[in-house]
């Protein structure tokens, strides 16, 4: 007997399907046509309105028993694989692909395909969400004299049942085909109804012909939202459609990162040429890796320019965004100006954070102002940051962040009455001898004076102390704060991923 690999929906069932019955009968579902048109080596078929037996011989998908399929013989692992899934589909279940046997040459000699429900969940992950390994006690649980914190998250639903339903074909050496060896039908959970099988994940797709159809409203600049409901409108339904709303957002933004993933950097750089275009003070600067890469890009408009040149005489100088696709850093040169507003003067993306390439920024950054130095740079007290800057622009002097530097105290100092006693003194405006005595008394009162933090952070005072900037002008400038509100409006500007 020949079988028609046949289901309801005939839209969504294609393939090319092959499989020989125990009497050598062979029939096929080629590629490009309805699932319903077969064609039997000996003999032709018509197609039956009631999906019974025809005088054939044929059944559809939904007629085959279980005995039926323990006979079926494949020429392909890969056919036998697409029938199990178009078998699958009809019934309301999803398949996943389970154990593998090869040969000697690594060829796949026996492949088993399962109900996506088969087996369970992990024990370890039982545990970790009901709390057996001790008594839960205000989000923590307690083992062994360790506290082993909960997932703050709400676990993802329980989908594993343990099911049985599987297939297991098996290379036959012999006749040179694949047969079946081992079929289990009966499910231990409820299977999908065929009005609600378009909602599971793996049958969720956009056929060809829906993808041209939307692809040229996309191009019409159609939202996406009404071509959805013109499909819905032309399909009939939900049930007819395929697909959801997420399947068609996810496509258009599949599509456009596609469009984006070779050419990014090319679209960076015309971007940056059409800007120069219209502004004949835009400059930027970018270096490429061996083999071709975008590596370094530096830029800075007229406006910025025109700024550095009134209020460049103090420069904050970081790079704690990294909110790009690439988690690269991000690197911003601001300061103030005359009504004590931000004012940024240039930025770049760079490849790492290493002194080289921070040599390199300084550079093009001095190049940008008409190397004009500015009197002082405010970092965050980096190693490398600080070494370029001492190269590039040995004439500038070099204060920390005030905030990095309390920050850094707190994780070196276990020592409440030190942190706040030391957070008024980077603050407080001594003059140097009132410094010196200030620190001398809270270094000794708190017996400190053999920490190597302490020691390593009264070596570079000048850096940091206003009592030793007295003769500078810092334009009120104590802290790369300012990065934060510049950071959360790119952050409202740009996605990372």
């Amino acid at each position: 007997m020949e079988y028609d690999n046949r289901c309801d929906r005939s839209n969504d069932c294609k393939g090319d399907i092959q499989f020989i019955n125990s009497t050598n009968c062979v029939a096929s579902m080629n590629d490009g046509r309805d699932a319903n048109d077969v064609e039997v080596s000996n003999g032709s078929y018509e197609d039956n309105e009631e999906g019974k037996e025809d005088l054939d011989g044929h059944k559809n998908i939904g007629e085959i028993s279980d005995d039926d399929i323990r006979d079926m013989k494949f020429e392909s692992e890969k056919k036998a694989c697409e029938f199990y899934e178009t078998y699958a589909e009809y019934h309301g279940f999803a398949v996943r692909r389970d154990e593998i046997d090869r040969d000697f040459k690594k060829n796949i000699i026996m492949r088993q395909l399962v109900c996506n429900r088969e087996g369970k969940r992990h024990k370890k992950h039982m545990l970790r969400e009901i709390g057996l390994f001790g008594s839960e006690v205000a989000g923590s649980i307690y083992r062994a004299g360790s506290v082993v914190t909960l997932r703050e998250k709400e676990p993802r639903p329980i989908t594993r049942t343990g099911c049985h339903a599987r297939l297991r074909v098996s290379y036959d050496v012999v006749t040179r085909s694949w047969r079946v060896v081992a079929f289990e039908s009966a499910h231990n959970h409820k299977l999908t109804p065929q009005r609600f099988v378009h909602f599971i994940l793996k049958y969720r797709r956009l056929s060809e012909v829906d993808k041209a159809l939307v692809d040229g409203l996309h191009t019409c600049g159609v939202r996406t939202c009404h071509i959805l409901g013109f499909m819905l409108g032309q399909k009939g339904g939900h049930e007819d459609l395929g697909f959801i709303k997420k399947d068609l957002y996810n496509y258009f933004s599949n599509g456009a990162k596609a469009k984006r993933e070779n050419g990014d950097a090319f679209a960076a750089l015309s971007y940056l040429q059409a800007k120069a275009d219209n502004d004949p003070m835009f400059f930027s600067k970018f270096t490429t890796t061996e083999d071709g890469r975008l590596q370094n890009l530096f830029w800075s408009d007229g406006t910025s320019r025109f700024d550095f040149e009134c209020f460049g005489d103090v420069v904050a100088f970081d790079t704690t965004y990294k909110k790009n696709r690439y988690n690269k850093p991000f690197v911003i040169f601001c300061g103030y100006n005359h009504h004590g507003e931000t004012t940024i003067f240039g930025c770049a993306l760079i490849s790492d954070e290493k002194t080289e390439t921070y040599k390199w920024i300084l550079n093009a950054f001095s190049e940008a102002m008409f190397h004009k130095c500015p009197n002082i740079f405010v970092t965050d007290g980096d190693g490398a940051m600080r070494e370029a800057i001492r190269v590039e622009f040995p004439n500038a002097s070099h204060r920390l962040c005030l905030w990095h530097l309390h920050q850094n105290a707190i994780e070196n100092v276990k020592n409440n009455k030190l942190l706040e006693e030391f957070k008024s003194l980077i603050y407080a405006n001594y003059t140097p001898e009132t410094f010196e005595d200030e620190w001398k008394r809270i270094v000794d009162n708190n017996g400190l004076s053999d920490n190597k933090w302490v020691k390593k952070t009264y070596e570079i005072k000048k850096m940091w102390s206003s009592a030793y900037m007295r003769d500078k002008l810092l334009c009120g400038i104590r802290t790369t704060s300012m990065y934060e509100g510049i950071n959360s409006f790119i952050q409202g500007c740009f996605r990372r991923n």
